[in-house]
């Protein structure tokens, strides 16, 4: 309901400006109810806590979240919808959203109105905090599926306009819609905006967005300087997924992703241990909104970085520093060390345009061997001391007994979740911080 959301996002706003131990003291008092009501009404929930004695009263702050065993993807999509929606809800009147399932089978998650209208609400606080204004016309670039079924009443007003684009089409088609549009504001995912902005900057002209909005990937820096040169606007990164909406989202200080604690707990582990600030971990979520199919203590198997510092900006929300990516975005070395994804760029080469490349992933599928695929401009006129020249900086890295091998193609198809996933590794792994 609008009034419903617009309320929540005036109370959101609020929040910002909280001291960090009032902050604190509210989302306590949400963790709290939320633990009694999924260990009441879910049956799934009563049972994991019971299977090591804990009831609601053992849980009175985020630091005895660790009491409770951690919630996998597979545990949820194992389970029926008796087991896993609250019973004082039940699924009638709830919207299920279905995750990508580009690493396996897709996961259904039930939401209830209230929690569609707080999350509603919380995109809304972190777009309006970076500029947009209710006129503004966003144009978004994603999955056809994810496209809704009709305009919203108030968009008849010139209020929230919505173009939406498939991730799908090729960027003369986006750029096309886009100048039919003429949008104030375009959000994306990171790699398909960086792909648009090399085919516009080929262009003698056309309009550019006030403000830029990324997601659902990792941003490495080449994609930022590129989009950022291109539309001459400085992308803003959020960081969400299906079963928890919003998670965090850059403001225009860019010290970090602000942490949206006062609708879910995130946790960084290693080891089922909680991380030092500084120190990388895998995020552990914890709904303190969604009541229909509450979600304690569940796997993202995605990787940040927590930190103690507070923002410029003045906002109390905590920092993460930023997000690594996901379990399988990790490389192994030879020597058993844990290599980021999110090195290469440029790594290994030196200059990706006048290299002439246009895409890149690197794939571990064993740990001795690394393959390349590379789309570039010209496979003709590829030069190949580039790629002798990128082996020999890859094996300085990873070990000189590591195999690389490299694939020149054409293009490079994304998942069928519409990303370009730069890494891909089926090598399992276990790192240490240091």
């Amino acid at each position: 309901m609008f009034a419903r959301s617009a309320l929540y996002l005036y109370q959101l706003r609020k929040n910002l400006r909280l001291e960090s131990a009032e902050l604190a003291e509210i989302n306590r008092k949400k963790l709290r109810a939320m633990i009694k009501h999924a260990y009441e009404n879910v049956p799934f929930y009563h049972r994991k806590f019971s299977s090591v004695g804990i009831k609601p009263d053992d849980i009175k702050s985020i630091s005895d979240l660790s009491k409770v065993p951690v919630t996998t993807k597979y545990e949820i999509q194992s389970s029926s919808f008796d087991d896993i929606v609250a019973s004082n809800v039940g699924v009638n009147g709830c919207t299920a959203r279905a995750t990508s399932g580009s690493l396996g089978i897709p996961l259904s998650v039930f939401f209830d109105e209230e929690t569609l209208d707080f999350e509603a609400a919380v995109w809304n606080r972190a777009y309006l905090e970076n500029g947009l204004r209710l006129t503004d016309k966003m144009a978004i670039i994603r999955l056809p599926r994810f496209f809704p079924k009709g305009r919203r009443w108030y968009e008849t007003l010139g209020i929230s306009r919505r173009k939406y684009i498939s991730v799908f089409d090729d960027p003369e088609r986006q750029l096309e819609l886009l100048e039919d549009f003429k949008p104030d504001v375009i959000k994306g995912y990171s790699s398909s905006l960086a792909i648009l902005s090399d085919f516009c900057r080929k262009r003698a002209s056309f309009s550019k967005p006030r403000l830029v909005f990324t997601g659902s990937e990792s941003m490495d820096d080449r994609n930022r300087k590129l989009i950022s040169s291109v539309f001459e606007a400085e992308p803003l990164d959020y960081y969400g997924c299906i079963e928890f909406s919003l998670l965090a989202w850059e403001c225009r200080e860019h010290m970090g992703y602000h942490m949206n604690t006062d609708s879910v707990m995130m946790e960084f582990v290693e080891n089922q241990e909680e991380v030092s600030p500084g120190e990388r971990g895998e995020i552990v979520c914890t709904s303190l909104v969604n009541h229909a199919m509450p979600l304690i203590r569940y796997r993202l198997e995605d990787v940040g970085i927590p930190v103690e510092e507070q923002c410029s900006c003045g906002r109390t929300l905590p920092l993460l520093k930023k997000v690594e990516g996901r379990m399988d975005d990790f490389l192994i070395a030879m020597d058993g060390r844990v290599i980021s994804g999110q090195i290469f760029s440029p790594f290994p080469f030196e200059n990706w345009e006048k290299e002439g490349i246009r895409q890149f992933r690197v794939i571990q599928e064993r740990r001795d061997k690394l393959t390349i695929q590379l789309a570039v401009n010209d496979s003709s006129y590829f030069d190949a001391l580039v790629l002798e020249n990128a082996r020999r900086r890859l094996q300085q890295l990873f070990g000189e007994d590591m195999i690389v091998e490299f694939q020149i193609l054409e293009k490079i198809d994304r998942d069928s979740s519409g990303k370009l996933r730069t890494t891909v590794s089926k090598v399992p792994f276990h790192w240490k911080n240091h």
